[in-house]
């Protein structure tokens, strides 16, 4: 056997050795990957609650507009809503979601609402989302893309304005859980700007704090089941508010 040969054969035993070690690394990182991969699904699931409806939406999902649907988008306060109980004359679906906030809304927005293809959408931002961490014009800009995707898709985005809890939250919240919760001047700005948000693009305004809050826009005692969620009463008066507004876009 020449040198030549030899040399060549060795060049190849080192470069078949290269390209075998080169697979199994690509093996293993791809298998890391992975790992991560699954990881972020499973965060990303669990952040924007997507599973939460996700074996009832398409046994109800159209590609046309429904006339008499409006589907009911928010928290804990949508969620609680007995809707068959208030809306029996209409086909109405809750996509309420306890505590999530609206950075999680998008998330979720078109299985839930979209592909729904609603006649109207009810909004509801908790007042939960007023925080240090999340400025008031990152609030603004999540509330602003919703209506306008709602829009864009012929849907009626129907917003609304953020109560206050009671005052008596502030005094009773656990600190360690919450972390600081001073929401009241926030949320009155944020309440402001909606309604000329409204007004100047002729969304539907459901003024919440105005129907069921006291004179200084706090829940008020007769319309609260607790310092932050509306009573029986207090969901028959929004629940009044929406169907009147409804029935005018007919």
């Amino acid at each position: 056997m020449t040198k030549t040969i030899k040399i060549t054969l060795l060049l190849s035993l080192v470069a078949n050795l290269a390209i075998f070690y080169v697979g199994y690394k690509a093996l293993e990182y791809r298998s890391h990957i992975n790992v991560f991969l699954e990881k972020y699904e499973h965060v990303s699931g669990e952040f924007s609650s997507r599973s939460e409806y996700a074996e009832m939406n398409p046994e109800v999902a159209s590609n046309t507009i429904v006339d008499n649907r409006i589907v009911f988008f928010g928290t804990q306060v949508t969620q609680k809503f007995d809707l068959p109980k208030f809306f029996p004359e209409y086909d109405v679906h809750n996509r309420g979601v306890e505590g999530q906030r609206v950075s999680g809304y998008l998330l979720r927005y078109k299985p839930d609402v979209l592909d729904l293809m609603p006649r109207a959408v009810v909004i509801e931002i908790s007042s939960y989302n007023f925080r240090e961490y999340n400025s008031i014009e990152e609030i603004k800009d999540y509330t602003e893309l919703l209506a306008e995707l709602a829009k864009y898709n012929k849907i009626e985005p129907f917003l609304t304005t953020v109560i206050k809890p009671s005052k008596e939250f502030e005094s009773v919240v656990d600190d360690k859980e919450l972390g600081d919760y001073n929401v009241f001047d926030s949320v009155d700005v944020y309440n402001n700007w909606l309604r000329e948000l409204c007004q100047l693009n002729g969304y539907v305004l459901i003024d919440c704090q105005n129907l069921i809050g006291d004179e200084n826009g706090f829940l008020a005692e007769q319309f609260a089941s607790n310092l932050v969620e509306p009573n029986n009463e207090g969901y028959a008066i929004l629940a009044k508010a929406i169907k009147e507004r409804f029935e005018s876009l007919k």
